[in-house]
Parts: C-alpha cells; structure tokens; sequence
C-alpha cells in the first residue's frame, strides 16, 4: 500500500498548521427552509478545511485544549463575513464553552447558537450566552437519556432533530416521533428543524407531520462564501 504524505501526518500536524493559518479556514452556509412557506429562513454557518474533516478536527482540539483557540480562528472569519450578511445565522458551539465572552461580537446579529449535545454541557457558561442576548438551538436532538436531559436544562429556542430520525427506515415510527416533538415544542414555545432531509419523500414527511423547519441536501448543500479582504 502507498501511504500519501497526507495520510502520514497525524492529526495533531493537521491542527497546528489550522492555528497556524497553514491550512485556511473557510466557512460554508447551508440554507435552513421554513418548511411550510417552502422558502429559505436562515443558513447554517460550517468551519470547513480543504480535505479535512471537521468533526476530527474538533475532536483533535478538545483532546488537545485547543478548542477556545480553534473557534477563535473560526469566530474571526465569521465575524468578517457577517459584515457582508444579513441572514439568520445558526452558528456551532462547543458544548464546553471555554470563553463565552468570546462570542459578543455577534451579539444582536441575528445570530442563533447552537449547542451539540454529544458532549457535556458547561452550563454556567450557557448561562452567560443567554444573558448576552442569544437564542438558542440544542442540535443532533435524539431520544438518548443524555439528550432529554439537555433538553430540559438548556431550554432552546430551536430543537434540530438528528438526521437519523428523517432517515430512519422505520416510517411510522418515524412520523410519530417527529409529530411528538413538534407538539412538545410548540407547548415549550420552541420550534423543530428537521435535519439530514436528502430525499423528497423525506421532506414531504417532514412538512406533513408538522416540522417547522428543515435542512439537508434535498434543500440545499454547505457553500463556501468567498469575500475579498
């Protein structure tokens, strides 16, 4: 087997040249559709790093008490672009939220956070997010233990269930548990994004069983957004 000089780096070589600017961060926008108005409400802003992955690249940065730094870098380029924008913007947080202050530069940018629930939530820090003003999105919503309970403690104003859910093969199951979460929702005055919707059977269930809104390729794929310096 021939090894490529990309696959004989490790990732910690990959992270270094990130921070470094080596390697340059991009930001990509996916749209989110208001599904029964079928028309574009917001877009998901997406760190993306030229054949890299970004989940292994978050995962290298935590192991390595880098995340504060790398969404620093991140937070920057966004910061820049958002100049340039003026849409909803759903943006990723690390659930340990090492620096919330660093965050204030979008404050009343019409600028939605969400949190992912895979890994612990520092909840003292989310707590200062809210009293800087932001909304809330409590991303990857499954029926884990972990996540029912994030649910509670976090309050979101954006519940985004998993892709899983949308294409599961189980239909019924399906529809009944995105109708269940949609009614809690609405009771909680919180609205569902149905995530990973790559089909057009997907997003009709989607929309019929009460989805607020929706994301996937179906809709729309992540495009870098280029702007001069």
């Amino acid at each position: 087997m021939i090894i490529t000089d990309c696959q004989s780096k490790s990732p910690a070589y990959f992270l270094d040249n990130i921070l470094s600017g080596r390697i340059k961060t991009e930001i990509a926008f996916q749209p989110i559709w208001d599904l029964q108005k079928m028309k574009v409400f917001g877009f998901e802003a997406l760190a993306r790093w030229k054949n890299l992955r970004p989940d292994e690249v978050f995962l290298e940065a935590a192991q390595k008490h880098s995340v504060l730094e790398l969404e620093t870098l991140i937070l920057a380029e966004i910061c820049r672009i958002k100049k340039s924008t003026k849409e909803k913007t759903f943006i990723n947080v690390h659930p340990s939220l090492p620096n919330p202050y660093s965050w204030e530069c979008l404050k009343g940018q019409n600028v939605i956070l969400e949190i992912t629930e895979s890994d612990s939530i520092c909840f003292p820090a989310l707590n200062i997010l809210r009293d800087l003003g932001f909304t809330l999105a409590l991303d990857d919503f499954d029926t884990g233990s972990a996540t029912l309970e994030a649910l509670c403690l976090v309050e979101p104003e954006y519940i985004k269930l998993d892709k899983s859910l949308i294409q599961s093969k189980n239909v019924a199951s399906r529809d009944s548990l995105i109708t269940a979460f949609v009614g809690h929702a609405v009771r909680l005055n919180s609205k569902v994004i149905v995530e990973g919707i790559e089909t057009r059977e997907q997003l009709q269930a989607a929309r019929i069983n009460g989805a607020h809104y929706g994301q996937g390729y179906f809709l729309g794929k992540p495009e870098i957004l280029f702007l001069g310096f």
